[in-house]
C-alpha cells in the first residue's frame, strides 16, 4: 500500500488560509513520513520531506508556527523556507565539501503541491496529474459549494485500534444506520440511498430533514427530530409545520425563495444540494460531506508502525457570513482511544453532541472489527448493494498495487475500474 497508493495519491494537508504570510509553516504526518509546508517569501506554498539532509533528523519538530528559515535542533544545519541549502555548521571539517557545498544535492527534498477549494494538497509523486485532473468530473460537483469561501472552525484526530481502511469502510456505507445509529434514522434516511462510482472515487446522496423508511411512525415531529431538522444557522426557519419525513421538501421551497439574497450559492445549486447530503470520497483517504452552511471533511491516514491502528482526522467547516468574525478554532488535539463521551468533550463548541455521538458510535467498531477479521472463521465480506462503494474501494487498492492503474493519468489499464 504504502508503494503503490500512498506514494502516488493525492493527499489532504489542511486549509490553505493557514499560511496568512511568508514563513507561516506546517508540519503534516502521514504513514512513517513527515511533510513541511511553508510558504516562501514570493508567496507560493511549497512542500518538502521533513528531514535534516545531513543526518536525518527531523528537521522541525513544530507543528505550526512562522519562521524566516528552519534549523535542524541536532547540530545547526538551515534551510531557506524554498527549501535551499542556507548554512551548513562548521563545513571545513567536511572533506568532501573541500570544492564547494553542493546546494541542489542538499536542499531539502520536494512533494508536489497543489490547492482546490481552499484545501492544500500534497504528492509524492513530482510527475503526478494535477490536482483537479486527478479529482475528475467528480471534484467539479463540489465547486458548486465554493469552498473556498469556507472556514475551518475545528480539526481533531482520532486514534482508532483499527486498520485505516475500517475507518473508510465505516462511513463509506449507510446500511449500518439503522443498527448502530437510531437516532440517526429519526431525522435522515440512510436506507436504500443513491450510491455512484466515478473512476476510483464514489459518492453516495445521504437524505436530511426527514424520517427514514425503516422507521414505523414517520409523521410525528418529535422534540429530537423538531430540533435536528430546524435550520439552526438561520433562526427565521422557524419549527417545520408538516409530516417529520417531508419537512425537507418545506425546507428546499424555502431556500428556494431566498436564494437571490442569500450569501450562500443556493441559485446555482440543485434541488438536492440545498438540503441534502453528498458524501464524496476521494481515493484512497478523503472524504467530503455538507450542506450549503457547512460540513465536514474526514481523513484517514495509517499509523506510523502498526497496521492495527489507524488516525481518523475531523475537520468542520462552516459557510460563514461575509461580516461574520473568524473565531479562534479550539486546539487541534489526538485523542487516543477516546470511549464515547470524549467526542463531545473534543467538540465543545463546534459539533453538535447528538452528532458526535454518531462519531463515537462509528468508532466503538474499530478494535472489534481488527480483532474479528483475524479470526481463522472469517472468510471474506458479504457485501449487499448498499455496499458497494466498500466492493469498489477494496477493488480500486487491488488494481493501485496490482499495477493495474496508471496513477499520472489515471486511466485504469484493464478497465477494472469503469
Amino acid at each position: 500500500e504504502w508503494e503503490h497508493i500512498w506514494t502516488k495519491t493525492w493527499q489532504l494537508v489542511t486549509r490553505v488560509d493557514d499560511f496568512e504570510e511568508p514563513g507561516s509553516f506546517f508540519v503534516h504526518e502521514l504513514g512513517r513520513e513527515s511533510f513541511l509546508f511553508v510558504m516562501g517569501d514570493d508567496g507560493q506554498i511549497r512542500g518538502f520531506y521533513n528531514v535534516c539532509q545531513h543526518r536525518g533528523n527531523r528537521l522541525c519538530i513544530t507543528d505550526s508556527g512562522i519562521l524566516n528559515e528552519f534549523t535542524c535542533p541536532f547540530h545547526g544545519w538551515q534551510w531557506h523556507t524554498d527549501g535551499s541549502l542556507k548554512h551548513v555548521a562548521a563545513p571545513e571539517f567536511f572533506r568532501q565539501f573541500d570544492n564547494g557545498i553542493p546546494q541542489e544535492e542538499l536542499a531539502l527534498p520536494p512533494v508536489k503541491v497543489d490547492s482546490w477549494g481552499g484545501w492544500l494538497f500534497f504528492n509524492m509523486d513530482l510527475d503526478a496529474c494535477p490536482l483537479r485532473e486527478y479529482f475528475g468530473e467528480i471534484g467539479t460537483h463540489l465547486e458548486t459549494y465554493e469552498f473556498e469561501k469556507w472556514h475551518l472552525i475545528d480539526h481533531q484526530t482520532f486514534e482508532w485500534d483499527g486498520n485505516w481502511k475500517h475507518a473508510v469502510d465505516a462511513f463509506n456505507e449507510s446500511y449500518h444506520f439503522a443498527a448502530l445509529h437510531p437516532d440517526m434514522i429519526q431525522f435522515g434516511e440512510g436506507h436504500d440511498i443513491p450510491i455512484e462510482l466515478w473512476g476510483i472515487h464514489s459518492r453516495m446522496l445521504n437524505w436530511n430533514r426527514t424520517v427514514s423508511e425503516v422507521v414505523e411512525d414517520r409523521e410525528t415531529l418529535t422534540p429530537l427530530r423538531a430540533y435536528m431538522m430546524g435550520d439552526r444557522s438561520d433562526k427565521e426557519g422557524g419549527t417545520p409545520d408538516c409530516a417529520a419525513k417531508d419537512v425537507h421538501l418545506l425546507e428546499i421551497r424555502r431556500r428556494r425563495e431566498i436564494q437571490n439574497e442569500s450569501y450562500l450559492p443556493l441559485k446555482q445549486m440543485n434541488d438536492e444540494q440545498l438540503v441534502h447530503q453528498y458524501h464524496y470520497t476521494f481515493f484512497p483517504n478523503t472524504t467530503f460531506t455538507q450542506t450549503p452552511e457547512g460540513g465536514a471533511v474526514f481523513r484517514y491516514r495509517p499509523h506510523a508502525s502498526d497496521p492495527a491502528k489507524c488516525y481518523y482526522d475531523f475537520f468542520i467547516v462552516r459557510h460563514l457570513p461575509p461580516d461574520a468574525p473568524r473565531t479562534e478554532r479550539p486546539p487541534h488535539k489526538i485523542h487516543r482511544h477516546a470511549p464515547g463521551s470524549d467526542y463531545a468533550d473534543a467538540f465543545a463548541g463546534t459539533f453538535d453532541p447528538i452528532l458526535a455521538n454518531v462519531l463515537a458510535q462509528d468508532g466503538s467498531n474499530m478494535p472489534t472489527m481488527q480483532a474479528g477479521v483475524a479470526s481463522d472463521s472469517f472468510k471474506g465480506m458479504i457485501l449487499s448493494d448498499q455496499e458497494v462503494r466498500l466492493r469498489h474501494f477494496h477493488r480500486t487498492i487491488d488494481d493501485f498495487i496490482a499495477g493495474r492503474v496508471d496513477t499520472r493519468n489515471l486511466l485504469p489499464l484493464d478497465h477494472s475500474l469503469v
